[in-house]
């Protein structure tokens, strides 16, 4: 029986019902229409489980839900950067949610909050930027022992958000935006700096001057300018100090989503690839972590 049915939802199953259709011209128009629709995407996932015996069927269904998903995750990620002070983790979960929907922030939000507690319980406000910043590397590096794994992003674990935190191992992109992140919501002084290949974070004062660079690839060494043109150049990277730049959460959720995608392709995962080249459409065509030969 389906009088109970709105018309909205009568047209969805009347939708669904030709995603079996041998005419492949009408795919295409009814999978607009569903996107138009937004059907829960957990009725559709009950509709694929009990269908059986159709192969075109159900990855025409597959398709349907996957590109639900990433609308959604796309809307997501919009209102996210929309909020006044959207908070990092969460926009690389929701970058994360792309490969594995299910991934539980509130259980990695209070991974995070359990080393910001760690940080809290010894920052006092008679102590210096240097001193706190150093107190906060002490406890990331040391007491907390978090590391970089993997430095050629050619591995998939140390790129998943929920694995890196539950193993404190992660390849250079992560890290450097966990970091970023326990020191955000720690009050700390420090912000994201963006050149042409990557970023690193850098302590500022009351006025966003910058006091000092750090190298979280050295547990968390303090330097300048200069031994940062200098540390660039050891790796063949000639940057003017102009590319250099400060970047908010949404550049860096951009960046994680780029890692992902080097990832994939490193691994040979397409289908991982393909999802992470269509989500970084949403954060434009200008790529971080690509230096151009110009450049190098």
């Amino acid at each position: 029986m389906t009088d109970h049915l709105t018309k909205r939802e009568r047209e969805i199953t009347a939708l669904i019902s030709l995603l079996d259709d041998p005419d492949d011209t009408v795919i295409p128009i009814v999978r607009e229409r569903l996107k138009s629709l937004k059907p829960d995407i957990s009725t559709l996932q009950a509709i694929k489980s009990k269908s059986c015996g159709n192969d075109l069927f159900m990855y025409r269904l597959d398709r349907v839900i996957a590109e639900l998903r990433m609308s959604s995750i796309t809307n997501e990620l919009e209102a996210w950067h929309s909020e006044r002070d959207p908070e990092l983790l969460k926009g690389l979960w929701l970058v994360y949610r792309t490969l594995f929907p299910n991934a539980d922030y509130e259980e990695m939000e209070e991974v995070c909050m359990n080393m910001v507690k760690d940080v809290w319980m010894e920052l006092t406000d008679n102590k210096t930027a240097v001193e706190k910043v150093h107190l906060y590397n002490h406890i990331f590096f040391h007491r907390i022992g978090f590391s970089v794994e993997d430095p050629f992003l050619s591995e998939s674990l140390p790129a998943f958000l929920d694995k890196a935190l539950e193993r404190k191992q992660a390849n250079p992109v992560l890290f450097g935006l966990l970091y970023l992140d326990v020191a955000f919501r720690a009050g700390l002084p420090i912000r994201a700096m963006l050149f042409p290949g990557g970023f690193f974070p850098v302590c500022v004062d009351e006025n966003d001057r910058i006091l000092f660079y750090i190298n979280v690839f050295n547990f968390g060494e303090i330097f300048g300018i200069d031994q940062l043109i200098t540390f660039l150049k050891d790796f063949g990277i000639s940057i003017p100090r102009e590319r250099f730049v400060f970047c908010n959460t949404f550049a860096l959720a951009g960046i994680y989503a780029e890692s992902l995608y080097f990832v994939a392709g490193n691994v040979g995962d397409k289908e991982m690839e393909q999802k992470m080249e269509q989500l970084l459409k949403l954060f434009g065509d200008e790529r971080v972590l690509l230096i151009e030969e110009d450049e190098e």
